[in-house]
């Protein structure tokens, strides 16, 4: 859910095309604060396993609660395997290109790929 976050198209009836710059920079800002969990400011790997560690188990109770017909049915049980960090470190090496084991808020902007209109300067 996080990458989908991460790469979410822009909402509908907006314009399609480059973000505006303060717009672009809100939403990195907004995605790190949710990524670094103890506000140091970086995102360290294991931050980053558990923000995709609660994605998941979220994504699973709200799928289990979609599966009953009805509130009063029994729910579908849900799976607690030990979750898979696969997705979150493959993602957490493509953000960390110094490869310094944390993401900066700029390592952020760059993998977010934020389409920045490029204003001349006046």
């Amino acid at each position: 859910m996080i990458i989908t976050l991460l790469f979410a198209a822009q909402a509908a009836g907006v314009a399609p095309g480059p973000l505006p710059k303060a717009e672009a920079d809100r939403r990195v800002a907004e995605r790190f604060a949710d990524l670094d969990l103890n506000e140091d400011g970086v995102i360290e790997r294991d931050e980053a396993r558990a923000r995709f560690d609660f994605d998941a188990s979220t994504d699973a109770t709200f799928t289990a609660a979609q599966k009953a017909k009805k509130a009063t049915d029994p729910r579908a049980p849900i799976a607690s395997r030990l979750p898979a960090h696969a997705r979150a470190d493959a993602w957490f090496s493509g953000a960390d290109k110094d490869k310094d084991g944390k993401v900066t808020r700029a390592e952020l902007s760059a993998v977010m790929g934020a389409d920045i209109e490029q204003l001349p300067p006046q």
